[in-house]
């Protein structure tokens, strides 16, 4: 055998060796250079869907509380399609859209005390087996509020002088007005007083004394929802 024979293995072992090395070595290079690019790819994703859940879940809805002369009288903390919350006479109600497109209320025991069926023209306010208590019907320039599914006898609450009045048969029952977002409501009970930067015919429902504060606070509501 040629003496130089055995060198040469020499040479190709260790060839072979230094090509083995360096394969692995970019192998685990490449891997560690994926793992970096998907750790980038969830950095980068991560803040734009957590920034779009927050946007979807925020309201800019500012809590109205009313007073009756200077006492309290109730207030709604919440307002939006799926949830309502509102406090009246020391009782709190909570009103939540059902699947088939009504907003049930319910007391603190989670009972249904009232519900609200929607109409293209306006609603109406029903006890839980379904029996008319109000219907509110909005047009143009007014919203009427009667006992009765004919609307006969309605009260209606018209836009007037910068604000609005409250009459049933030709006599005026309340008055709605505007000082900046100071809102006053006049009426045979007294002066009701809030601050919203809404300009609504809610407001005048508050003066019908015939409706029972829990309604009265419900329909307002409702209007506010409606932007009416």
């Amino acid at each position: 055998m040629n003496k130089e024979t055995p060198l040469l293995y020499k040479i190709v072992f260790l060839g072979g060796l230094m090509l083995l090395c360096s394969l692995t070595l970019q192998a685990c290079n490449g891997k560690h250079d994926s793992d970096d690019n998907k750790a980038s790819n969830q950095e980068n994703t991560s803040p734009v869907s957590n920034e779009n859940t927050s946007n979807t879940s925020s309201s800019t809805f500012t809590p109205l509380n009313i007073k009756l002369d200077d006492k309290g009288f109730g207030n709604i903390t919440s307002l939006s399609e799926n949830e309502t919350s509102i406090t009246v006479n020391n009782r709190n109600i909570t009103g939540r859209l059902s699947k088939n497109e009504k907003t049930k209320y319910y007391n603190e025991s989670g009972d249904v005390i009232a519900e609200v069926k929607y109409k293209e023209t306006g609603f109406k306010l029903r006890k839980p087996d379904g029996t008319l208590l109000w219907k509110i019907k909005v047009k143009e320039n007014k919203v009427k509020v009667s006992d009765n599914a004919e609307n006969q006898n309605p009260y209606e609450i018209k836009k007037k002088e910068g604000g609005y009045k409250v009459k049933r048969m030709e006599q005026e029952y309340g008055k709605v007005t505007f000082d900046g977002n100071h809102v006053k409501v006049k009426s045979k009970s007294g002066t009701y007083k809030l601050e919203s930067n809404i300009d609504s015919y809610a407001y005048g429902v508050l003066s019908i004394d015939e409706i029972p504060a829990e309604h009265r606070m419900i329909i307002v509501a409702e209007l506010l929802k409606g932007k009416q």
